[in-house]
């Protein structure tokens, strides 16, 4: 053992055993572990933020990653720290909407991603008309909503058609930025800096992105990482004593497992979790992350399941 891991037998905050199984499953579904970029990413999204309500011009910040790396969960998580707001001034009451957060769909054309945003900020209803016309209610929304930051997820699917078709996008996405002045974080596949990169002045207005790397668990710093990551989510579990998951052996096959990908991880810990709440079990034990790979699509460099010591799944 290696000092990532807690003691197998650590007291919990909480007595699991106490709580519902409905809850405690809930629990697990709950779960966030924060990668390392995401401090300095929260101070730059405040820092967008507080800029532009002080007089200084919107920016954009950029995160990019291959999918599975954990950006659409935390932005996803941020946007829903920051809720609508009513504010009540004598007889009026506003709604305001200080962070929109839009994931948006592969699309063809710029006013299918227009059609998307104006869904977000209006309901299914609002979405008709032109493409001028939906991206002046947008921009209009957004001033009326006082919105202070937008987060738009999946950037690399807002396309349009023809040879000028991310030059196009650029153009669209900084007309909106430069007429509300309201900040965007634009996350998605390595291919949204190239949408960024086809206009010059969307690229003045860009910070350097952040790129987040799949885990290597060939590379030292990132097998620490990975194990580390799996100490805190096990410190998250809803159960009294801790699975060991950063034990390097489970680590290992975890990875091999998911290949580092986030979401996959979410898919097997979250079965196993059930699996062992069915059971009554006091931990996660290897049958149920054997329970939880068999949900996966295999990985071709994976021979059978490699939790399955007990050939529950043969």
């Amino acid at each position: 053992m290696t000092g990532i891991n807690a003691p197998s037998t650590s007291a919990s905050v909480i007595d699991w055993e106490a709580v519902p199984v409905a809850k405690r499953r809930e629990a697990a579904n709950c779960i966030f572990v924060p990668r390392g970029f995401t401090d300095e990413f929260l101070i730059a999204m405040q820092e967008l933020r507080d800029g532009t309500r002080e007089g200084a011009d919107a920016m954009c910040l950029v995160i990019v990653g291959e999918q599975g790396v954990g950006k659409s969960t935390f932005l996803k998580r941020y946007a829903e720290e920051h809720p609508p707001q009513r504010l009540v001034e004598g007889n009026v009451i506003t709604i305001t909407r200080p962070v929109i957060y839009i994931s948006f769909p592969p699309s063809p054309t710029l006013k299918g991603a227009a059609e998307t945003f104006l869904k977000a900020l209006a309901g299914p209803g609002a979405a008709r008309g032109s493409r001028t016309t939906l991206t002046h209610r947008i921009k209009e929304m957004l001033i009326d909503l006082k919105t202070e930051l937008v987060i738009a997820d999946e950037f690399q699917h807002v396309r349009n058609e023809g040879i000028k078709g991310r030059s196009e996008v650029a153009d669209w996405l900084k007309d909106i930025v430069k007429t509300t002045n309201i900040p965007f974080v634009l996350s998605g596949m390595p291919e949204t800096v190239q949408i960024i990169q086809a206009d010059a002045q969307l690229h003045s207005l860009t910070e350097k992105p952040t790129i987040l790397m799949a885990y290597d668990w060939e590379n030292k710093d990132s097998r620490f990482a990975w194990r580390a990551l799996l100490a805190k989510i096990d410190k998250q579990l809803p159960f009294n004593e801790r699975s060991d998951l950063s034990e390097e052996e489970t680590a290992r096959h975890l990875f091999m497992c998911t290949g580092g990908n986030l979401r996959d991880l979410r898919k097997i810990l979250h079965r196993a979790v059930r699996r062992a709440l069915s059971v009554g079990g006091k931990l996660i034990t290897w049958d149920d992350l054997a329970a939880g790979y068999e949900i996966l699509p295999k990985a071709s460099a994976v021979r059978g399941n490699p939790f399955d010591r007990n050939g529950l799944f043969k």
